[in-house]
């Protein structure tokens, strides 16, 4: 069985940083920031600690340590960290 490699991150939304609308993105994405509007991935989206975002989710894998006000759809699984809410 070949190991699990972590995923490669290509985008990121920085804490302290707004983005409103569509986001589609084939790698994985942090979001830090604020984001409203709707994002999908064909990889990994990440919730940061300071993340709030009101959207509704598709992503292959999605990890949630801050604020998601909206739906989630993950083809693998949805990890909600201890400071993470939904």
């Amino acid at each position: 069985m070949a190991p699990k490699t972590e995923p490669r991150l290509n985008s990121m939304i920085g804490e302290g940083s707004i983005f409103e609308g569509k986001f589609y993105i084939s790698g994985s994405i942090q979001i830090d920031g604020r984001f409203e509007g709707e994002v999908r991935t064909e990889d990994e989206l990440i919730v940061g600690e300071t993340g709030k975002v009101k959207t509704d989710i598709v992503a292959k894998r999605v990890v949630v340590g801050g604020t998601v006000i909206g739906n989630i759809d993950a083809e693998e699984e949805v990890l909600l960290l201890s400071t993470g809410r939904v």
